[in-house]
């Protein structure tokens, strides 16, 4: 199923949502529950990232059956998801904060990734007075566009024991990502264009 893993590496940038009337819908219901930004929202690898690259890495074929999409959801997603669930558990008991989590959302009928890259990056640029990257999310094309946009949108950057994340550690994380995108035959491109960003992004903060 590599060719899958090509078509997520492949994303286009920035990403353009085709369902925008339903994003709208959808980033306006927070309001009901967030007071301005405020939230905790935490970036979790769910489609894309390291579990997902390694599943891709044990098959070889072509395209995908409906076996594979079946052992994909519960190798990969499943897990993902019940990953994040437990950490945002354990979050929002210790800090009695709201806390978003995205990997929460069920599958929306007919919405594309960059749907759901849309969405998030709206609800973080609304709501997210910081966003947690969990261990590992420089592998996810979803995580690293939620790096750029809290960084573009002055949202706090931390690790996932809530400690500072700096962007210069972002751009090296994302860039050893990519490395190893490649080393394994996939472009790695949407992480490239997102560090590119980045970059254009922070020149001045980075600038001696």
């Amino acid at each position: 199923m590599r060719r899958t893993e090509e078509v997520q590496m492949r994303q286009k940038f920035p990403p353009t949502a085709e369902h925008p009337r339903e994003i709208k819908i959808l980033s306006e219901a927070f309001a009901c529950v967030v007071a301005g930004r405020t939230a905790l929202y935490v970036s979790s690898p769910l489609t894309t990232g390291r579990r997902a690259s390694e599943w891709h890495l044990r098959s070889e074929r072509t395209a995908p059956t409906r076996s594979d999409a079946d052992d994909f959801r519960r190798r990969v997603i499943e897990p993902n998801r019940q990953q994040a669930a437990a950490y945002v558990r354990d979050l929002r008991e210790r800090t009695k904060r709201v806390v978003i989590d995205p990997t929460a959302l069920e599958d929306m009928p007919r919405w594309t990734q960059a749907d759901y890259q849309v969405f998030w990056g709206q609800v973080i640029q609304r709501y997210a007075e910081a966003v947690v990257f969990r261990n590992g999310w420089q592998y996810s094309s979803g995580c690293a566009y939620e790096f750029l946009v809290s960084h573009t949108s002055g949202g706090r950057l931390l690790r996932e024991d809530l400690t500072p994340l700096t962007l210069e550690e972002g751009l090296s994380l994302i860039g050893r990502a990519i490395q190893e995108a490649r080393m394994r035959g996939a472009s790695g491109e949407f992480l490239q264009q997102v560090r590119e960003a980045l970059e254009e992004a922070a020149t001045p903060a980075l600038d001696p």
